[in-house]
């Protein structure tokens, strides 16, 4: 979705999560991609919950006290929206022009959104005919509720800042993965493990496949962490995120985290599973995680035992230009999986 006020240079990509702010900023030099700034700032657990915004004013604060910590004078920003609020369907209709889809589209959003059609804000793509009807096309429809929209503005707006696109995370994931590796006919699927949201979304090279949301995250792991090694929540998180590594099993770190793992594979596996039946030929052939949890030690191996898949882990900055007087490779390591929806909102730079 994109405002009028919007300009096509100088966005900045902004990963509102429920447990911090991420800030990713590019510039274009020579028809190179350059990393400029970046950064992340926790928030209180009770800022967001399920994607909704319960604590606007101790977000926008955040936004702020990170924006001038990172010295970023532009106020145009890219900002994702996900969860319960967020539906994204793809839809099969008549081959019609764009300019008619656009007068029609709500028309025929009604028979996909399980909101009121008035309580909504729409927008679409279309994806293309069909092979076997060429009669017939896919649109990929994304239905936004209005109030939590404007929630997220208020934010920018008490935050001092021009929303210039709102997009949505699932797409954000995409557009980082895809930067940095062409796709082909096979399908695979992004997984980004949030605080408290786990988004799956499946894509090849035809575009979106599916995409839904599994309310589980991160925030379990370093609240166990913090509880079997009687660590602050900090200390937790740095084990979680692989700082402080201990050995590479899951069980090394306790039962407890095994159980909360096991439990997003076993969830994973039941969307994977419901694909499948409903189309063997859309079953990823991979799994490539995003996110801080993606760092968990042994992570990719369970998942990859329990899936019966490849699973590796995405780190958005491996192959991006810096400066190396500015980052710490180490650092950017490190970080890069957290940093994956900024990068792909900062990405928006030229429309």
């Amino acid at each position: 979705m994109r405002f009028p006020w919007s300009r096509k240079d100088d966005y900045i990509g902004v990963d509102i999560g429920s447990q911090a702010i991420k800030v990713c900023r590019l510039t274009y030099r020579q028809k190179e991609i350059v990393l400029e700034s970046l950064g992340l700032a926790n928030l209180p657990p009770s800022s967001i919950v399920n994607g909704l915004i319960k604590e606007p004013q101790q977000i926008a604060k955040t936004i702020r006290s990170l924006f001038t910590h990172l010295q970023i004078k532009s106020k145009e920003i890219v900002f994702a929206i996900s969860g319960y609020s967020v539906i994204i369907k793809k839809i099969l209709l008549p081959v019609m022009p764009e300019k008619e889809l656009a007068d029609t589209i709500h028309y025929e959003a009604q028979n996909h959104i399980p909101f009121d059609i008035k309580e909504v804000n729409l927008d679409f793509q279309i994806l293309g005919p069909q092979k076997d009807d060429l009669n017939s096309m896919s649109v990929l429809l994304v239905a936004v509720k209005k109030e939590t929209l404007n929630a997220y503005l208020e934010v920018m707006d008490l935050s001092g800042l021009n929303a210039g696109i709102a997009d949505v995370t699932a797409f954000a994931l995409a557009n980082a993965y895809e930067y940095q590796y062409p796709l082909d006919s096979n399908p695979l699927a992004l997984v980004n493990l949030g605080a408290s949201q786990i988004t799956l979304h499946g894509l090849n090279r035809e575009g979106p496949i599916f995409t839904t949301d599994i309310f589980l995250g991160g925030r379990q792991l370093t609240e166990q962490i913090q509880s079997v090694w009687n660590f602050s929540f900090e200390e937790a998180e740095k084990v979680k995120l692989g700082w402080n590594r201990p050995p590479d099993q899951l069980d090394q770190i306790g039962p407890s985290v095994v159980s909360t793992v096991q439990s997003w594979a076993d969830e994973i596996k039941k969307v994977l599973d419901m694909l499948t039946a409903s189309d063997p030929e859309a079953k990823p052939t991979k799994i490539v995680l995003a996110g801080g949890s993606a760092l968990l030690p042994g992570l990719p191996q369970y998942l990859s035992q329990n899936l019966q898949l490849p699973v590796e882990v995405f780190n958005p900055l491996q192959h991006i230009r810096f400066d190396l007087g500015t980052f710490d490779p180490k650092y950017l390591q490190a970080i890069g999986p957290q940093l994956a929806i900024a990068f792909g909102l900062a990405l928006r730079l030229r429309g």
